[in-house]
C-alpha cells in the first residue's frame, strides 16, 4: 500500500486495460465504480455486479488534476 504525495490517502494500485497504473482509495466502497482482480487489472463493474468494488482516487483528491497525465486511462 502506498500514500498519496498530496492529500496522504491511503492507495490501492490496479493495472488499466493499457497497462497505466490507477490509483484507487484503498478502503472499498460498495458504490465503487472498478473492480480489481487477483492479478491487479481493474475495470469498470455494471451496476448489479457482485465483488469488492473500489472508487478511484481521482475522484476523491482535492488535487487530482496535478498528477493525472491525460491521455491515459
Amino acid at each position: 500500500m502506498s500514500q498519496c504525495k498530496s492529500c496522504n490517502a491511503e492507495l490501492v494500485w490496479g493495472i488499466t486495460a493499457k497497462g497505466h497504473r490507477m490509483p484507487f482509495d484503498a478502503k472499498s466502497d460498495p458504490k465503487g465504480e472498478w473492480v480489481l482482480d487477483d492479478e491487479g487489472q481493474c475495470r469498470k463493474v455494471d451496476l448489479f455486479e457482485d465483488g469488492v468494488r473500489y472508487t478511484s482516487h481521482f475522484a476523491t483528491c482535492p488535487d487530482a488534476d496535478q498528477h493525472r497525465r491525460r491521455g491515459h486511462g
